[in-house]
């Protein structure tokens, strides 16, 4: 049989020219974005302008005034007078209290201290999923880091939570909780873990997720206000209104709903279609996390169905795609590659990048069809481990190793 064309060498080539295509991106970005922006009010970074904003006011002593519209563009407009375009501010309280202190450091600095961080963070968690330093050249070169770092975004962030949680989760369960409850940052990206735990009888860790979840929660209403919360329920409504509605968003938003929204479908149709396909992916997940031993293959089909079941999710949250192929990789490396799979992972992985430029020049929202292969394909290997009972013993042995160097 003739060798598979992506190899150990091209597995390093490949990401390793993206990335130089970046790193020249970054120096011709900082020539026209001086200190973040450019002479027309271009920001380099449009989303962290809104979290600057955000915290901004909070340390004034005015968090309730971010989901004001005016009010926080007039915050981001002090950090860059001549803005050319503002932003609005929809995250919960919860996601507040952890950005409150970027606004000590000027706006540039901030943004590097914040997506040095998290980007850290991310990068050995997916380290850690891959359980091996290949995994390194793919996660640089991975378009969708390049998009999170460009819009200046969470996706780090919650990536690394997810992925930390799943990875604590066969030996330290209540650290793992503690990691999943503080996801209640963006709560549409944790529907699915509770059913994950409650199927994998992880019952630690459901229990610490949901008092870190409520402690979190109640730590942020009163450092921020009951007002805060009660701004944020009031601007929703209106956000959701027009988020349903915009197809320069939508073209952003890699979900079913998103799919046929841009066809024209009405949004209460659409949300009804997606709803019954999130419903039979989140029954698959429960079968999968309840029959299947294996947490690595567990792990990745989790973070992919995660990424389908919410209506609204943007972009840069397929930074998450890193910690589903890393997982599935070392699953199949241990097990053996199937005809396909390769390509289909080589697919997801540039598929932040398709968003951008195919997605645009269409005008439709191909992204959920990829993201449903992805996950077809994985639920195939646990129905071919189930049906030759090769999901037993020796399985749980590995993912013990794998794990073991795991600690808080």
């Amino acid at each position: 049989m003739s060798p598979h064309w992506l190899s150990k060498d091209r597995l390093i080539i490949y990401p390793a020219a993206f990335l130089v295509i970046y790193l020249s991106m970054v120096l011709f970005l900082l020539a026209r974005f001086p200190a973040g922006v450019d002479q027309r009010g271009h920001t380099l970074t449009p989303d962290f302008v809104v979290f600057w904003g955000a915290s901004h006011l909070a340390l004034s002593g005015d968090p309730q005034g971010a989901y004001d519209p005016v009010t926080v563009a007039a915050a981001e407009r002090l950090t860059i007078r001549h803005l050319s375009a503002t932003g609005d501010w929809i995250y919960p309280p919860t996601f507040y209290l952890m950005i409150v202190p970027l606004a000590l450091l000027p706006f540039f600095w901030s943004y590097v201290a914040f997506m040095a961080s998290t980007f850290l963070a991310f990068l050995w968690v997916v380290r850690r999923a891959a359980a091996t330093t290949l995994a390194l050249m793919p996660v640089l070169g991975f378009p969708g880091a390049c998009l999170n770092f460009i819009q200046g975004q969470n996706g780090f962030l919650t990536a690394a939570l997810c992925g930390g949680a799943l990875l604590l989760l066969p030996r330290r369960p209540i650290w793992a909780g503690v990691l999943i409850g503080l996801l209640i940052i963006k709560p549409q990206l944790g529907l699915l873990l509770p059913l994950a735990l409650v199927c994998g009888r992880h019952w630690h860790a459901l229990f610490a997720a949901t008092v870190t979840a409520l402690m979190f929660l109640a730590v942020s209403v009163l450092a921020l206000g009951p007002e805060t919360m009660q701004a944020f329920f009031g601007h929703l409504g209106g956000f959701s209104a027009w988020a349903t509605s915009n197809r320069n968003l939508l073209l952003s938003v890699p979900t079913f709903f998103s799919f046929f929204r841009l066809l024209g479908l009405a949004a209460s149709p659409a949300l009804l279609i997606h709803g019954a396909l999130a419903l039979a992916i989140a029954i698959a997940t429960g079968w999968i996390w309840r029959v299947c031993p294996n947490m690595a293959l567990r792990s990745a089909t989790l973070v992919v169905a995660t990424l389908m079941v919410s209506p609204y999710l943007l972009d840069y949250d397929l930074v998450w795609l890193a910690l589903a192929i890393a997982w599935f990789a070392s699953y199949a490396v241990r097990h053996g590659w199937r005809s396909g799979e390769r390509e289909m992972l080589v697919l997801a992985w540039l598929l932040p990048l398709c968003m951008t430029l195919i997605h645009r020049l269409l005008q439709v929202q191909l992204a959920p069809f990829i993201l449903l292969g992805l996950f077809l394909m994985m639920l195939r290997r646990v129905r071919e481990d189930r049906m030759r009972g090769e999901a037993g013993k020796d399985v749980r042995l590995d993912d013990r190793n794998a794990y073991s160097s795991i600690s808080p």
